[in-house]
């Protein structure tokens, strides 16, 4: 181990996961970046993000994207949770760990012996982390039911907030409720490590994806409440976030341009050659704008449409007026302020090739470490060994089937 691994956060700390697609892996990746020792539990056939569509193909062996984005650093070990012999591994694991993180549902784990309840029972150190839709228990006729990312959203009022010309809700694109989540999970297991050193008890975090979205839309929850009518009328469907406020078109694409406050629409004002209109009675305040919002959009878009969005940053920024470019992904990965700020780190893919990735935001963990996705199982060995199973163990385990069938082409 490095000096850099030693002095990370997290490090001496030992994490057991079982989990697939996104809430529950990039929790755990965050924490094998802060130098937690993260090892990955899945099925014999691999967890599902493995063979999610596009992937990187090397002879037998693949690497989805969907995986690649949540799994750096982390070891593999593919066990038959069905099997016997299976869970006599995993039951050592835990026993070691100081953490198990799961978005498998909790009646499955139930069936495999891994209830969250029964866990902390058997592991009273332990600290069980379950992310599931509504939460694994104390959620009525919401327990127990399927949640993706875009459900929590929708629960959430988020999806609401975002809508096209026509009055639509407007998805995402992306699963941001999953991210949600897999941060919120995060942010409560180093609370309860912190708890754990203290009284050397661990506790269950039952964390949902609906009410990791909820902090998200925090402030409309609020303003909707200390809007009197009048206040709504006038704002519309704006949600009291600034006029103009939102996306518009450049000639060679969109931005993303906020005026939040009257003294950035007098500047707004001044930038597009109209600085009249920055104290124009039907302007000059929020809800007068707001009242008008149609009529601001089209002013502010007859400006944006004649220019580019190069053109648009320079002459907002000087203005001191907050915009962007809307970037596609391969721009954001090849843009400048990105580079300058090292957001990007390489990994090994596990193929002999690289992926480029965003880094762990806290830039608490070693500057220096080659991280790389692990291939389905390819940690076994140094793992049993690291558990006290020697070579007569090994073979007892696999002649049992502890290890399962595995299918080489989603490794």
């Amino acid at each position: 181990m490095s000096s850099h691994q030693t002095e990370l956060p997290l490090a001496g700390v030992k994490v057991v996961e079982l989990s697939h697609l996104v809430a529950a892996p990039h929790a755990a990746m965050l924490m094998a970046d802060e130098g937690a020792e993260v090892i990955k539990v899945e099925p014999p056939q691999g967890e599902l993000s493995r063979s999610r569509e596009p992937t990187r193909k090397l002879g037998p062996h693949r690497v989805s994207g969907h995986f690649g984005a949540c799994n750096r650093g982390k070891r593999s070990i593919a066990l038959d949770l069905k099997n016997g012999s299976g869970r006599e591994v995993m039951r050592k694991l835990l026993a070691e760990a100081n953490i198990f993180i799961t978005n498998v549902r909790a009646d499955a784990l139930g069936r495999l012996g891994l209830h969250p309840d029964s866990l902390h029972e058997e592991f009273p150190h332990l600290i069980v982390v379950i992310i599931s839709g509504f939460g694994y228990k104390n959620a009525g006729e919401y327990e127990g039911r399927a949640g993706l990312a875009m459900v929590g959203e929708a629960l959430s009022g988020s999806t609401g907030l975002a809508r096209d010309h026509q009055g639509h809700p407007v998805w995402c694109g992306f699963a941001l409720g999953d991210v949600a989540a897999g941060m919120t999970a995060h942010s409560a297991t180093l609370l309860a490590l912190r708890l754990q050193d203290k009284t050397g008890k661990g506790r269950v975090l039952d964390i949902t994806l609906a009410e990791s979205m909820l902090p998200m839309v925090g402030s409309p929850i609020v303003r909707t409440q200390v809007a009197d009518e009048s206040v709504k009328e006038a704002a519309g469907p704006n949600n009291y976030n600034g006029v103009p406020y939102g996306t518009f078109k450049a000639k060679d694409g969109f931005v993303n341009l906020g005026v939040n406050n009257d003294k950035l629409w007098r500047q707004f004002c001044v930038a597009i050659g109209q600085p009249e209109l920055g104290t124009d009675p039907r302007y000059a305040l929020y809800l007068d704008r707001a009242a008008r919002t149609a009529e601001v959009v089209e002013l502010t878009e007859a400006f944006t449409s004649q220019h580019t969005r190069d053109e648009l940053t320079r002459i907002f920024e000087e203005a001191d007026v907050p915009i962007a470019s809307i970037l596609s992904i391969p721009e954001t990965m090849a843009n400048d302020y990105y580079a300058m700020r090292g957001a990007f780190e390489m990994a090994d893919d596990g193929l002999g090739g690289e992926l480029q990735l965003p880094i762990d935001p806290t830039r608490l963990t070693d500057p220096n470490a080659r991280k790389a996705l692990p291939r389905l199982d390819q940690h076994r060995q140094e793992i049993l060994e690291q558990y006290g199973f020697n070579a007569a163990d090994r073979a007892r385990l696999a002649d049992a089937g502890a290890f399962g069938q595995q299918t080489a082409e989603v490794d």
